[in-house]
């Protein structure tokens, strides 16, 4: 496999976050290409420019300020996370607000989106809370705390106990606190000091950029007469310029070494375009057959995804299943239905007294059962793939365990356990 092709492949299965910042990388190695600006499309100065401007001009150093998200994707990339784990870490780092903290329902989100397991998020989740600055990736303002007291040991009993109770801190009820934290005041006091020098909002640290849950690659229109137009979204996509007059300065020179790295730049400057153009026509193709396929849920008229394989995409467009493969990660199309990846589009076919269902068809249906049990009528793994199989879908229990598992539903012994623990509960405030 040629260099370049490895390049090509490489491109295909990127991010856009990712192919911005290796197209970056090309364009500061290639003496030749200039990236064009994404609000007008006029090229940017020559790079012979840019090296004058002075490293004193504030101008220059707030332009060059890195955003929340590119500094969360560089971290991440340190890591060592699993191709797996980086997908839930792309997919939280774009969940996150100004502030830095995940944006309420993300880790649902992922499990939903991303048919992963509670643990895999919870892991991954736990790994990208080591970052600088410390506090990122928080679900609550008392977590974003907590993460950044624990880092220099000061997460005592008074600490959490404080972070529990904010709201006596906002009142400053210093008295009120030191009796549920089961303390002197003077040991509130000393602990409210430590916690008034840390960071609620890790995030504004990094440029104010909007940050979006996810952002898509392409974008599915309705149209007028019926059907859907799939476009690809070019405002986040890098465009790079090739700088013929540049290259023919050189040429002009004779200089044989100088001439030839100009050629040899100037193939590389060629064969990047192409494979960028490349990678966007094959975005788009995928995308078109996934809504074909899945048009019944982009009309509204299927609450769920059909069930659907990467060989299906891939026969239909003439490629290779492990290109569908690649064009499928780290991408996601906007919608009238909303902003989904394109993984959330090929779903596991499961039988069906009238045909096929999807397992997200499935697990809605878990959820529906658990959700409208009583504390007398839990429902055990068991019981559920007997009323999946009167409703005409065959699963096996430890397939029903697996969905329910994903979806952080506890098991059976559990939700009884809750159940009772709630009536006990309620029968007391009402006393």
């Amino acid at each position: 496999m040629t260099p370049q092709l490895m390049q090509a492949i490489k491109l295909l299965q990127m991010s856009n976050l990712e192919l911005e910042a290796a197209v970056r990388e090309e364009v500061d190695q290639n003496p030749l290409l200039t990236l064009a600006s994404r609000s007008d499309g006029r090229v940017p100065v020559r790079r012979e420019g840019v090296r004058e401007v002075s490293g004193n001009d504030p101008l220059a150093a707030v332009a060059g300020r890195t955003s929340l998200t590119e500094h969360c994707a560089r971290e991440a990339a340190t890591l060592g996370l699993t191709p797996a784990e980086q997908q839930i870490a792309n997919f939280l780092i774009g969940s996150l607000d100004e502030d830095g903290r995940l944006s309420d329902g993300a880790e649902t989100s992922a499990l939903e989106m991303l048919g992963v397991s509670g643990a895999a998020v919870s892991a991954t989740l736990a790994k990208l809370q080591t970052m600088e600055p410390t506090g990122l990736f928080a679900r609550s303002l008392q977590e974003c705390l907590a993460l950044q007291l624990a880092e220099i040991d000061a997460l005592t009993p008074v600490a959490q106990g404080i972070l529990d109770n904010l709201h006596l801190v906002a009142r400053r009820d210093v008295r009120r606190l030191a009796e549920v934290c089961d303390t002197s005041e003077s040991a509130v006091v000393e602990t409210l000091s430590t916690i008034r020098t840390l960071d609620p909002r890790p995030g504004l640290a990094f440029d104010a950029a909007p940050i979006h849950a996810i952002e898509p690659d392409v974008i599915v229109r309705r149209r007028a007469n019926g059907g859907f137009l799939v476009v690809l979204d070019t405002a986040r996509m890098p465009k790079v310029l090739i700088d013929a007059d540049y290259h023919a300065e050189i040429a002009a020179t004779g200089n044989t070494a100088a001439v030839s790295f100009a050629n040899q730049c100037l193939r590389s400057a060629h064969w990047l375009t192409r494979s960028l153009d490349q990678r966007a026509r094959t975005i788009v193709k995928v995308a078109s057959a996934i809504v074909t396929r899945q048009r019944a849920f982009f009309e509204g008229t299927a609450q769920h995804v059909s069930p659907l394989t990467l060989r299906e995409v891939a026969e239909d467009i003439g490629m290779h299943e492990s290109t569908v493969s690649r064009v499928v990660s780290n991408k996601a199309l906007s919608s009238p239905r909303g902003v989904f990846p394109f993984r959330a589009f090929f779903a596991v076919a499961i039988d069906a007294a009238d045909g096929s269902v999807s397992a997200d068809a499935v697990r809605a249906q878990i959820r529906q059962l658990v959700d409208t049990e009583t504390p007398a009528s839990v429902r055990s793994d068991d019981e559920i793939v007997k009323t999946l199989k009167a409703n005409g879908i065959v699963i096996a229990r430890r397939t029903v365990a697996k969905y329910r598992e994903a979806m952080n539903i506890p098991s059976s012994v559990e939700r009884r356990r809750m159940a009772r623990h709630e009536g006990f509960a309620s029968s007391h405030l009402r006393r």
